[in-house]
């Protein structure tokens, strides 16, 4: 993707470099942070005594970090900034705030962790030095690092600190001795030490099954599916609408988590689960913004309710979004499950486990507030047990999770508390307690997913608005993916994930003819609610307000009709939705109600055309606020109140001139820029800045046109709206002349 002129926004994050020995530079730089707080120099500051908050707190004598003063920083409210110094504090003076180690209870393992296979020269572990080669300390941190490889065997010599791994070992023939420590019989010769490593066992041994490798239970076996569904978004109603009926069985049952911030969302999924019984809401809801360790108090608290409140009979727990949609139909998933009641299906990361731990963030120490994930500190691994994760989508048996939710043990105690501060919890928490727990065996790598990644898209730090972290998302699914869709009639893929009907509604309709066996070729409108009276939080920006106020010249107008006459302000807005038609924005729909009750709705269409004369010109659009994953604005409005700079996005279909330009023209046909535009396999984004709008002849309907340099051919051109948002009474007169060119309305209807 070009950038022309200006780089996108993006959250400013300044702090102070903290010193770090060299030898913990190479630790960082290799992921290994053992021993961290003892080696760790920070550049730290005392606890204000006067800080303080509502919250109620205990204020611990320590010096802070410069992550946590930075976090402090950053927070907006008191009792956030009260919350990370205190559990700043916390970490600091407890000493096991954050467990040293925790047991590793699966019964699949091949000798146990630090068992002593015996000494070995140097003559016979030098070819074993290349194999995942590091320094330590003592041994156990070692061995522990070979553990936390899936590796098998370390290999650790004492004076040097050297480490190295192996999945194998078959060389006892080239022991020096059997089952004892190097230390223990070279102990006076100096040579033999430099040139020798204890290899100990770390109790590691592959376990868990893949798919088909063995089954429990038969295709008749009756079974419940929990689908337990975390949304989020008014706008995407609708999408959950029809992903509930497309899953929906009566066998089955469904529990649906709200983010607590989306009241309208919540009280109109409450009407459906009031009308059907084995659909119902949770009792606690959570934000749950990307990454946040609120996710998984969600997950928790859900399913504390399935076994405490609903009481329901089910086998799985299967978690889905709104951006879900399946791919079979609900009966080819339960007839499949059927055969795998004792399993859990969760994707793991496939790579090197390092590698993603840091991805991760699982280094580190993370608080959520402010609805914000703030980054307060690094922390050490916790030793003895293995790290696992990948996907936060899974399908979990009966048993493991109400072990997650009610199990007592050391283990399951220690991971809850560790990830309630740790990023991105769902996608490490149940692979890392199924990994190291009893139930280890029957983990199946497969969550029965088709997840569309393009990371050179999917991973642009798009979260750094809600998390102190770079992350990565997968992108939405078009209808160009229907070959790719179409290989997975015969594999184990269910659900497919992303989607979204305002960027490609037709794979959607595709992928649900193919399903509910219902023609769909006849689409109606996708409304998406962005205002609702009832709901005090909802405020209509500037160009809301605009288009309000043209709509009630009509209905006044329409009030001359009536028997009864009223003043304006008796007629009420109750909502508005923006409106898409084969995913393209077309415009929003007004409902109004008058005081004797009746309902007025207006559908409010843009007139703006964007014409494209060439087939070499794919794509052509303005805005304000570009989804750089998706290359999509999320305004489509083409009214801008004052802007400072639009986006352009161009998209060729085929270009190879470079006699091509940009040319943007005020409403008096006054060029404001021209732009040399060049061939590009990836889309061109352009920022054009704009004068201060301060004068009237700035305002009305602006032209930009693709176009040769000759000015003699026109490839396209569209055209937007710029508005002061000066409110004068002068100017009322003047800005509904000019929308009423820019706006029309397209239908309406009224009811009693």
């Amino acid at each position: 993707m070009l950038r022309w002129i200006a780089c996108p926004f993006r959250r400013s994050l300044h702090y102070r470099r903290s010193i770090i020995f060299p030898i913990i530079t190479f630790m960082i730089t290799t992921g290994l942070l053992y021993g961290l707080v003892e080696h760790y120099t920070y550049a730290t500051r005392p606890v204000d005594p006067d800080f303080h908050s509502n919250y109620s707190s205990s204020h611990f004598n320590c010096q802070l970090r410069n992550e946590t003063l930075r976090a402090i920083d950053l927070a907006s409210s008191d009792y956030c900034k009260n919350l990370l110094q205190d559990t700043s504090c916390k970490i600091n003076s407890i000493t096991n705030f954050f467990p040293k180690s925790l047991p590793r209870l699966c019964p699949i393992q091949k000798g146990h962790f630090g068992d002593v296979i015996g000494c070995l020269s140097t003559d016979a572990n030098q070819t074993y030095h290349g194999n995942n080669s590091q320094i330590f300390d003592i041994d156990i941190m070692c061995i522990d690092h070979c553990l936390k490889l899936s590796l098998s065997f370390a290999g650790y010599n004492a004076l040097t600190g050297q480490c190295f791994c192996l999945s194998t070992f078959n060389d006892q023939h080239r022991l020096i001795d059997s089952n004892h420590k190097c230390a223990d019989i070279v102990e006076n010769n100096h040579k033999l030490k430099v040139n020798s490593s204890t290899i100990y066992r770390t109790g590691y041994t592959e376990f868990g099954n893949h798919l088909g490798k063995r089954r429990h239970g038969q295709n008749n076996t009756q079974i419940a599916i929990v689908f337990f569904l975390t949304v989020g978004g008014r706008k995407n109603l609708r999408q959950i609408k029809r992903l509930l009926r497309a899953i929906y069985s009566k066998q089955h049952y469904y529990l649906i988590h709200v983010d607590n911030r989306e009241d309208y969302l919540y009280e109109e999924l409450l009407q459906i689960s009031k009308r059907i019984s084995n659909i119902h809401l949770t009792n606690k809801r959570y934000p749950t913004t990307w990454g946040a360790s609120t996710l998984l108090a969600a997950h928790l608290e859900a399913f504390k309710q399935i076994f405490n409140e609903l009481k329901w009979n089910f086998s799985f727990v299967l978690n889905l979004s709104e951006s879900d949609f399946p791919l079979k139909p609900i009966q080819v998933l339960t007839n499949f499950l059927s055969m795998y009641t004792s399993y859990n299906f969760l994707r793991s990361h496939g790579r090197d486990p390092y590698k993603f731990i840091r991805s991760q963030g699982l280094f580190h120490t993370f608080i959520h507030c402010d609805d914000y994930m703030f980054r307060i500190g690094p922390r050490p691994l916790i030793q003895n047990i293995i790290y696992d994760g990948g996907s936060d989508w899974y399908v979990l048996n009966r048993d493991f999770v109400h072990y997650v939710t009610y199990g007592n043990d050391e283990l399951v105690n220690g991971l809850r508390h560790i990830f309630n501060y740790s990023l991105l919890p769902c996608e490490s928490f149940f692979h890392t307690v199924l990994s190291n727990s009893q139930h280890c065996d029957t983990y199946i790598r497969n969550n029965l997913r088709l997840v569309h990644w393009n990371r050179e898209r999917g991973c642009k730090c798009q979260h750094k608005k809600v998390v102190d972290w770079c992350g990565c998302s997968p992108i939405i699914y078009r209808n160009n993916d229907r070959t790719l869709l179409n290989e997975t009639i015969d594999k184990p893929y269910f659900f497919a994930r992303k989607f979204d009907p305002t960027i490609d509604e037709a794979i959607l309709d595709w992928l649900d003819t193919k399903i509910s066996r219902r023609d769909l070729s006849n689409g109606a409108f996708y409304l998406q609610n962005i205002y609702h009276s009832n709901y005090k939080t909802d405020r209509l920006n500037n160009v809301l307000k605009l288009i309000d106020t043209f709509a009630r010249t009509i209905l006044t107008d329409y009030q001359q009709h009536r028997r009864n006459c009223f003043l304006d302000d008796s007629i009420y807005l109750e909502q508005i939705h923006s409106i898409f038609e084969s995913s393209l924005f077309q415009g929003y729909s007004l409902q109004y109600k008058f005081n004797d009750g009746e309902q007025f709705e207006l559908l409010m269409k843009l007139n703006s055309l964007t014409t494209i004369g060439s087939e070499q010109v794919k794509r052509f659009e303005v805005g304000l606020e570009l989804d750089v994953k998706e290359i999509v604005f999320l305004d489509r409005s083409k009214t801008f109140i004052e802007p400072k700079l639009v986006k352009v996005l161009i998209e060729w279909e085929s270009m190879n001139d470079n006699d091509t330009c940009l040319v943007i023209s005020s409403p008096t046909g006054v060029v404001l820029q021209r732009v040399k535009l060049l061939p590009s396999v990836e889309p061109l984004i352009i920022d054009i800045f704009f004068p201060v709008v301060s004068s009237t002849n700035m305002v009305g309907i602006w032209e930009m046109s693709i176009v040769k340099e000759n000015y003699e051919a026109s490839l396209a051109s569209l055209n937007f709206l710029v508005l002061l948002s000066n409110e004068e009474p002068s100017l009322n007169e003047q800005y509904l002349r000019i929308t009423k060119r820019f706006w029309s309305i397209s239908n309406m209807c009224t009811t009693k």
